[in-house]
């Protein structure tokens, strides 16, 4: 039986072999997955590994790391199951772990890492499906044998038959199981066991197989999801094959270490952090304004030449009734000394010129609990020739509430600085 094993780190920290069960085969395992992906999830150092700004999980062989988010210099080990909560709270606020209000309720178990309550929330997907029972859908069968059943393929017939009258190379339609939605569910329920530590979710996937017919193995790439057809008897299935779609498609098995597979289930915590934070200004926003990400404008382009450079804000609030912009940027670091970088400053003030804003804000967690967040203006130095009309200021909101808590008030704690520092009379609402 393979004795399985958990390591908690942070991101940035640094994990070396002989450390917490980490081995020279799992080090080797994650060599080979850098070298075949171009991963820069993490960097290899001589017997050790450096994480970078990606949070989540990889499981090595035998061996699940996972990787949390970090606030600060200091990250001590009672703090790894607070920062865990927090990771997947903000994990599914932004819809990149999907779980529903029936399903939180249904999670019985306190998961050793983040994969395994991905794991349980497949197999609770799965368990409903079958309660609502899987679907069939028609399907050709071939066969070349001595009945007439179906339709008689000319072409198949006079190559393969020609010497014997007596077989009949025919097509004919079936409907039940075996479809790729449930191939993909199979196949999936399969791989479980093999990376899961948890008794009761091995339990569980044992006694789903039961109730899934036997279905024939497929082999499973990017082209198989993205050839997906959804329709109104298939939809139902639509998270479960998302999920299912991550963990088959970032499993990689280690040719060169036998057992040592990896999985990486990674997410950049600058990019969760910028769609945290625009998730929770959209639910206080005003009908007054419209607050956009993604809005990317091309800066540069050579000539005769359609490649061009791109800019791109986090966030862009604009006020309907005047036209005004307010320009937001996300940052996932703590702020020394309320002195953003130089580049950071640099980027804001372009992100105003071509927005035409008069206002831009940089926008940092704090590691401390503030009943508001603090907001340090700041203007752009004027020049003799250069009339400038903009400005920058920095706010650090808290990720943590009163109750050491992911804080479900941080859109309406920025709205009510932006009102206050920005929109003056104008007021948000919820």
């Amino acid at each position: 039986m393979i004795n399985n094993k958990t390591i908690q780190v942070f991101e940035h920290q640094q994990l070396f072999i002989d450390n917490q069960c980490f081995t020279k085969q799992h080090w080797e395992a994650l060599g080979w997955y850098i070298s075949k992906h171009n991963s820069d999830f993490f960097t290899l150092l001589p017997k050790g590994v450096k994480f970078n700004q990606y949070v989540g999980v990889i499981q090595v062989g035998n061996l699940t790391i996972e990787i949390l988010p970090k606030i600060g210099k200091v990250s001590r080990e009672n703090d790894k199951s607070l920062w865990q909560k927090v990771l997947i709270d903000m994990l599914r606020e932004c819809h990149w772990m999907q779980v529903y209000a029936h399903e939180k309720a249904s999670l019985r178990f306190k998961p050793n890492s983040i994969l395994e309550a991905y794991f349980e929330i497949f197999i609770n997907e799965c368990e409903k499906l079958i309660r609502q029972g899987l679907v069939k859908k028609y399907r050709a069968i071939i066969h070349n044998s001595t009945t007439l059943k179906g339709k008689l393929l000319f072409s198949h017939q006079v190559q393969q038959n020609s010497i014997h009258k007596e077989r009949f190379y025919t097509s004919h339609q079936i409907f039940d199981r075996e479809n790729i939605f449930n191939q993909i569910l199979f196949k999936t329920l399969k791989f479980i066991p093999e990376l899961s530590q948890s008794p009761y979710l091995k339990d569980k996937v044992s006694n789903l197989l039961l109730l899934f017919p036997e279905l024939s193995d497929i082999s499973i790439n990017i082209s198989t999801f993205e050839n997906l057809i959804y329709d109104r008897k298939t939809i139902r299935y639509k998270e479960a094959i998302e999920i299912a779609a991550m963990l088959l498609l970032n499993y990689r098995p280690d040719i060169i270490s036998g057992n040592n597979h990896v999985l990486a289930i990674l997410f950049d915590m600058n990019d969760l952090w910028e769609e945290y934070v625009f998730r929770q200004l959209s639910r206080y926003k005003s009908e007054n304004f419209l607050i956009r990400s993604q809005n990317s404008k091309t800066f540069w382009k050579p000539d005769n030449s359609r490649y061009s450079k791109k800019i791109r804000p986090d966030i862009v609030i604009h006020n309907k009734e005047t036209g005004e912009n307010v320009i937001l940027d996300t940052k996932w670091k703590i702020l020394e000394n309320n002195i953003p970088d130089d580049s950071d400053l640099k980027q804001m003030f372009i992100y105003n010129e071509y927005w035409n804003g008069k206002q831009a804000l940089l926008i940092y967690p704090n590691q401390s609990y503030t009943d508001e967040p603090v907001y340090v203006g700041g203007e752009f130095a004027k020049r003799e020739d250069v009339t400038l009309n903009h400005s920058c200021g920095i706010l650090k909101v808290p990720i943590l509430d009163k109750n050491n808590k992911l804080d479900s008030a941080i859109g309406k704690k920025i709205n009510s600085s932006l009102n206050k520092h920005f929109f003056n009379e104008i007021q948000y609402i919820r």
